[in-house]
This record gives C-alpha cells, sequence and structure tokens, in this order.
C-alpha cells in the first residue's frame, strides 16, 4: 500500500532518519511507476501512427518516450524507420548508432541502418553495419546483396562478384546477375558482361535498367543487330520511354541509317522537348546526313536552352562554314573564345576555334596607323614643347585583323586590344630629333610604317579650374551624399587649344575646337580619396592637379535629412546713430542655447556688422562658406534694427545715419545675395527679429500657417526659401517676447525633429496676445521654392 505524497505519517518508535528514508523510497518507487507507465503508453500510440503512416506523430510519441528512458531501444528502432519515411536519413543514422553504443541485437536494425548509409553514400559506415550481420543475419541474401551494391558503390567490383555470389547461393535472383554484369563490364570483361545481362533478362524480362544496361553494352561492342532487338524490346515495355528512342536512334546510326536515327531522335524530343542535349544529338545526326540547315536549326534551340552550350557553338559554326555563311561561323568561334575563360568544356575547343578563325579571317590589307597624342597637324607633323626631351606618345592601330606587334622609334611598345583595333603608348626620348617612327605589324604580317615630323611649340602649362562640385583653394571638394560617381564641371584656361582632358583616366566632354573650353565628365570616385585632373594642350604642354574628396557632409546628410546645416547670426546692437539695444545679445545667447540640442553642423556669430561688412558677407563670404563647405541648409538670424521706407525693408547697419536712407541695408541687397548662390542650397530661412523690415521679403503671404508632419520627409527634398519676421510695418521693442518663445518651442519640443510651421503657429498666437506686433511668415519673393520646409532635426 503506497502512502500519498504529501500525507504526514506518524511513526512511533522509530527514528527521524529511518522516516526520512521511508518516505524518499515510497516516492522513487511511485515515481518510476508512472514513468514506466507514460513510457509504455507513448510507445504504444507510437505505434499505432506508424501503422497509420501518420511519421510525424510516431516520431513525437516515441521522442517523448525516449526522454523518460533514454535506453529504450525498441523506441530508437521504430522512430528511426519513420525517420527514413520523412526523408531525414540523417536522423535515422543517428539512433542507429545510438541503438549501436546500446548493443542492441545488430538483427533488429544492422541492415535497416546499413541501407541507410548505402543511401547517403556513406559506404564505409554501411559496410560496418553490414559486417555485423555477415555471421548472425537470418536475412543473408538480402545482406550480401546490399554488401554487392555498396562494393559496386566503392567500385570494388571483384569484391561486389564476392558478396553477390554469397548472395546466390541462397537465392538466385536477377538482381545478382544485373550486379555481376555491371561488375563485369567495370573489370573490363565484355562477355560475361552480356551473358549476365541476358541471364537476368531471362529471369525478368520487364527489367528496363538491365535491358538499358545490355544495349549499351551491345552498341559499344558494335552489336548493332543485337542491340536493335533488345531496343525493340524496351520500347514494348514502355513507348514514352525517350531514352530507349535515343539508344535505338544510336543503334540505327551504327547500322547507318540516319533517317530513321534522326525520326527516333524526335520521337524522343516529343516526350521531353526541353531537353537541350537532345536537340544537340538530333543536330549532330543531320550535320552527319548533310543536312546542316536542318543541323543549325537545332543547335540553336539547344543554345536557346543554354547560352553557355559550347559545343553547340562549335557544331553550329562547323554547319555554317558548310553552308558557306562564314559570318555567322565566326561569330559562333568568337562566342566560343569569350566562353573559353570560365568554360573547362570551351577550353577543349578553343586551340580548334582559334585555328579555324584564324584560316577564316585572313587577308592582305596593311593596318592604318592613328597617332592621337600629340595630335598630328598636316597629316605627319606632331607639335610638341620646344623645352620636351621626352614625350608620351599613344595612338591606335587600325586593322580587320588583331594586332601582331607595334614599334615605335625600332622598339617595341605594349598595346592593348579594344576590338579588332589596338591602342599603344610610349614614351620616347626625343632630345636632338626631329622625327620617329611608328611600325605596326597584323597577325597576317600585313606591315604599315608611318614617320612623323616633330614641330616644336609654346610651353604655357594650362590652369584648370573646378567649378562643380565647388572645390576650396587648396583643392578639397567636399561631398554631401554618397555615390560611387562623381558629375563634374570644370573650365580650362590656355593660349592654345586643348588636345586632351583626363580625370582619372576618364576623357572628359569639351568643345576641341575653342579656346579655354568648360568640360564636364562623371567619374568613379568608390573607395577614393581624391582624383586628378590632367590637361594637355595641343603642343602637349600638360596639368596635372590632384583635389582631395571630403566626405564629412555624408554623414550629416544620412543623419539629417536636411543636410548640413549652418545657423548665421547677426547681432547688431552697438549704434552710433540710432538706441543700443541689449535685447540681441540675450536673444543670440537664447537661440544657440535652443540650438544646442539640434544637429546644426555649425553656428556663426557675426556680431555689430556695418553696412560694408553685411554687404561683403551676404554676397561674397556667405557664398564662399556655402560652397566650401558643402551646406544645404542654412538659417540667417538678425536680432537689431529695422527700417521700412518708401515701401522698401531694411536692416540697419551699426554706422547707418538715421537720416541717411542710402546708408541702410536693403532687403533687396540681401536677396540678390542669397539668389546667386541659391541653387547651391536645399533650404534658406531667413528669420529677422528686427522692427519696421516690412513685407519686402515676400512672394505670397500665408495666411492660415499648414503645420507639416515629420514623418514628411518628401518635404525636406523639396526646395524652401522661408521667411518669418517679428513685425511689418509695426515697431518691434527691445524685450523680444518673438525669440522667447521660438527658443521656448525648440528646448522644450520632444519630437524627433519640429518643422518652422509649428513653430511659426506658435510664436504667432503668443505675441500677437502680449503686443501689438504681427509676425508674418512667407516665401522668399525671387528665391527659388518648391513647398518643401525647414526641419530642425533633434540630435539622436
Amino acid at each position: 500500500m503506497f502512502t500519498p505524497i504529501g500525507m504526514v505519517v506518524e511513526i512511533k518508535d522509530v527514528s527521524m532518519k529511518y522516516y526520512i528514508t521511508l518516505v524518499l523510497i515510497l516516492f522513487f518507487v511511485f515515481d518510476g511507476s508512472l514513468n514506466a507507465q507514460s513510457v509504455g503508453k507513448m510507445y504504444k500510440t507510437g505505434e499505432k501512427f506508424k501503422v497509420g503512416g501518420q511519421w510525424e506523430s510516431a516520431i513525437d510519441q516515441y521522442t517523448q518516450a525516449l526522454v523518460l528512458k533514454p535506453e529504450f531501444q525498441k523506441a530508437y528502432i521504430s522512430r528511426a524507420a519513420c525517420y527514413v519515411e520523412t526523408g531525414a536519413l540523417e536522423k535515422a543514422l543517428i539512433d542507429y548508432n545510438k541503438l549501436k553504443a546500446l548493443n542492441a541485437n545488430v538483427e533488429d536494425y544492422c541492415y535497416a541502418a546499413a541501407n541507410v548509409c548505402y543511401k547517403l553514400k556513406k559506404h564505409d559506415e554501411s559496410l560496418s553495419f553490414l559486417e555485423l550481420l555477415r555471421d548472425v543475419s537470418k536475412q543473408k541474401y538480402e545482406v550480401f546483396t546490399l554488401m554487392g551494391r555498396v562494393f559496386m558503390a566503392q567500385e570494388r567490383y571483384s569484391d561486389a562478384l564476392d558478396a553477390v555470389s554469397v548472395a546466390m547461393s541462397v537465392e538466385d535472383h536477377a538482381l545478382h546477375h544485373f550486379i555481376n554484369g555491371k561488375a563485369y563490364e567495370n573489370l573490363n570483361n565484355d562477355e560475361l558482361a552480356e551473358k549476365e545481362y541476358y541471364i537476368a533478362i531471362q529471369k525478368d524480362p520487364s527489367d528496363v535498367e538491365t535491358l538499358t544496361s545490355l544495349v549499351k553494352l551491345l552498341l559499344r561492342t558494335q552489336k548493332y543487330t543485337d542491340a536493335m532487338i533488345n531496343s525493340n524490346k524496351l520500347l514494348d515495355i514502355d513507348r514514352r520511354n525517350a531514352g530507349a528512342f535515343v539508344l535505338r536512334a544510336k543503334v540505327y546510326v551504327g547500322q547507318m541509317e540516319y533517317g530513321k536515327a534522326i525520326n527516333d531522335m524526335s520521337s524522343a524530343l516529343m516526350l521531353d522537348s526541353e531537353n537541350k542535349e537532345l536537340f544537340f544529338q538530333r543536330g549532330v545526326y543531320y550535320q552527319d546526313f548533310t543536312q546542316h540547315q536542318n543541323a543549325i536549326n537545332d543547335f540553336t534551340k539547344a543554345i536557346m536552352l543554354d547560352a553557355e552550350y559550347v559545343h553547340a557553338f562549335y557544331k553550329r559554326a562547323y554547319s555554317f562554314e558548310q553552308i558557306a555563311n562564314y559570318e555567322k561561323a565566326i561569330e559562333d568561334y568568337c562566342v566560343i573564345n569569350k566562353l573559353s575563360e570560365y568554360d573547362g568544356k570551351a577550353q577543349e575547343l578553343l586551340a580548334k576555334a582559334n585555328d579555324r578563325l584564324y584560316e577564316l579571317n585572313r587577308e592582305s590589307n596593311k593596318p592604318q596607323i592613328v597617332v592621337a597624342d600629340p595630335a598630328s597637324i598636316n597629316g605627319n607633323t606632331v607639335p610638341i614643347a620646344k623645352d620636351k626631351k621626352e614625350v608620351n606618345i599613344s595612338g591606335v592601330v587600325i586593322d580587320e585583323s588583331d594586332i601582331q606587334s607595334i614599334q615605335v622609334n625600332s622598339v617595341d611598345v605594349p598595346f592593348e586590344k579594344s576590338g579588332k583595333n589596338a591602342e599603344f603608348s610610349a614614351k620616347i626620348n626625343i632630345d636632338g630629333i626631329d622625327s620617329f617612327s611608328v611600325i605596326a605589324k597584323d597577325v597576317y604580317n600585313n606591315e604599315k610604317e608611318m614617320h612623323y615630323h616633330i614641330e616644336r611649340t609654346e610651353i604655357n602649362l594650362p590652369v584648370v579650374k573646378l567649378l562643380s562640385p565647388y572645390a576650396s583653394d587648396n583643392n578639397e571638394v567636399f561631398l554631401d551624399k554618397e555615390s560611387p560617381s562623381l558629375y563634374l564641371e570644370g573650365s580650362v584656361s590656355d593660349e592654345s587649344l586643348i588636345n586632351s582632358i583626363f580625370i582619372d583616366g576618364v576623357t572628359a566632354s569639351y568643345k576641341v575646337d575653342e579656346l579655354n573650353p568648360k568640360f564636364v565628365a562623371t567619374i568613379d570616385i568608390a573607395n577614393k580619396s581624391k582624383f586628378s585632373v590632367s590637361v594637355t594642350d595641343v603642343y602637349g604642354n600638360q596639368t596635372v592637379q590632384t583635389f582631395d574628396i571630403n566626405r564629412e557632409g555624408i554623414s550629416i546628410s544620412e543623419n539629417n535629412p536636411m543636410g548640413k546645416t549652418w545657423a548665421i547670426f547677426i547681432e547688431n546692437s552697438d549704434y552710433t546713430s540710432f538706441p543700443s539695444l541689449d535685447g540681441p545679445a540675450r536673444d543670440v545667447d537664447l537661440m544657440r542655447s535652443a540650438l544646442s540640442g539640434y544637429d546644426i553642423h555649425n553656428i556663426l556669430h557675426k556680431r555689430n556688422l556695418s553696412k560694408q561688412e553685411l554687404e561683403r558677407f551676404f554676397a561674397i563670404e556667405l557664398r564662399d562658406i556655402v560652397r566650401g563647405n558643402n551646406i544645404k541648409s542654412v538659417l540667417i538670424w538678425y536680432a537689431g534694427h529695422g527700417k521700412f521706407v518708401n515701401e522698401m525693408g531694411y536692416w540697419i547697419p551699426i554706422d547707418a545715419n538715421r537720416d541717411d536712407e542710402f546708408s541702410y541695408f536693403s532687403i533687396n541687397n540681401l536677396k540678390a545675395s542669397l539668389q546667386s548662390y541659391n541653387d547651391l542650397l536645399s533650404h534658406t530661412l531667413v528669420v529677422s527679429d528686427a522692427c519696421e523690415s516690412g513685407p519686402t521679403f515676400y512672394q505670397a503671404m500665408r495666411g492660415n500657417v499648414e503645420e507639416r508632419n515629420c514623418g514628411d520627409w518628401e518635404a525636406t527634398k523639396l526646395k524652401s526659401s522661408q521667411v518669418f519676421t517679428s513685425a511689418g510695418y509695426e515697431l518691434a521693442i527691445d524685450n523680444s517676447q518673438f525669440t522667447k518663445t521660438f527658443a521656448n518651442m525648440l528646448a522644450n519640443n520632444p519630437d524627433a525633429c519640429i518643422p518652422i510651421e509649428s513653430i511659426v503657429k506658435k510664436v504667432t498666437e503668443v505675441v500677437s496676445q502680449n503686443n501689438s506686433q504681427e509676425p508674418k511668415f512667407g516665401k522668399i519673393a525671387g528665391l527659388s521654392d518648391e513647398d518643401g520646409t525647414f526641419f530642425f532635426i533633434n540630435k539622436e
């Protein structure tokens, strides 16, 4: 009787130690009984699933049983059998190896394990399982038959014969004679192989595999009559056997009956219309039957199924030759040449193809020589700078055939093929000489010699200027996006015409008959930190200028969709004729603090600018800053006095005279300056915290400001030119609520970004309530605007 777990049993006169021991014994007995019942139930359930063909469910039951009882051999045997049924042979083999480790009865699992290893092509492991059964198995027929198959797979043909002999002593089966036939055939004993195949067929006349092997043997031994008889037997068994038609076609070819062979190949193609080998083979029979156009059609179909079918190209080229279509034959041989670099089969035919190409292309025309650099004038006169002692001579040899050699001044020079032509380059010494020669010879020994007269010319070097992208004074080019290529524009200044412009080996486009031409080019800059522009004039004077690539702006552009962004603060406080202001300094400090949490690449703070300094800054300095630093978005913030006089808005320089309108800085001057480099910027935002600046900026007032969404990144791609002013016609006050609210919106923004429209809406609401100022927001007249907007992007 078991005591339920959890109940307390009092046993008098028994020590505590004995009491604890008793409880533990009862627990393990009870638990072990439950486990045993569960394992048995799981196994029986698995067996039911296995009988019903529910392999995965059966595997699950066996696995659960083995978790509880890892040494349960029957569960391993049954689970392995289910794995085999589902195709999971590797898992089955793991279970069989577990059985071997548990010393299970070999007759229970070893044959199945050996068969799995055979299917997995693990032949040594298969034999190790079979060896365990050699002396104990009651299934000697199956064991030694499988052993014979394994030996055949290992190409141990004599051992295969021995194993099959043992199997045959138990039961003489057609399969044994088939294996014997294969073994004898591989041992080059065709007579015994044929005999064994015939015995196998006698025992099983419908065995397609044996009949096929017999026909192939009879074909190889040229016993065409017997091969025909057995080919017909194959087709009697299955008229949809494409391989049987192919075999009989080969028999017909052996009997020189090409028409019948072609008919059988056609029957095979009706059964397997996408088989390139069948089209190829029928093409070969058509070719042997001298029906070359039909052969070409079949080779073409094979090539359509495999564009790199090199043997089909070779055979088709031969048929093209036979019908005198040499142009098409040459095309096919050229394809073989291209394929041979990567295709081992093409390599085999390459030499033959080259021999045929050589003969088909034979001609007697002399090569044509063109010296391209220095460019010749008047035919054979070459201009070269008078201080040159060495010069690079480059050009091209044009010929129908491949070029064999090129010599400059009787010295062989390297050349590169470009189609049938050859481009050459050589450095020659011209000190004390007034001419040079070029000799070219093709592969058919046709030779041409050209003599060139040297004319000495001026020696001034061309001057190169890069226009786009902008290059700094130290030849640094700034990029704001990652791209494997770069589009360039530039100009060349020189007193002579320009002969060539190369950028890292790429020929630039320019007008060759124009002095001081502009040029364009697209070059590859992947993994490059610099590039060189090489300009040579018609007299050989050469300038090589190297530009460094600065990718500093790329990471900024990647993190900030606004691109490289700068903030420019103009703080005018200390006036001579106008009242000095305390507010601008506080306002700029407040804004700089608010912007510290945003992705602003740089902040430029300009204090107390005169009219001349304002004009110079916006017309020249800011232009060069934008170009030199590849800036894409700029915030221009003005804090100081403003004026609106005679329908014109002004910012007041510190040196302005109160009664002299000419001494003010006109908003129109600002717009004119911005227009000159507006195409370099994607986004321009001008914020004017000044009184009486008026509506001069505006192209179109925005009545109801439409807030933009931070998720609307299209707005960052579209160009914007915007202005936000603290006052229109009204007078501003020194203590700016405008700036405070603007800064607070930035400082307290919880989102990843904030568009200017959100700030405008809040600032307008607060400022309009607190005083008579009415902030204005709109587009800047005269500057490009595509309805994009300015986003302030939070730092990550």
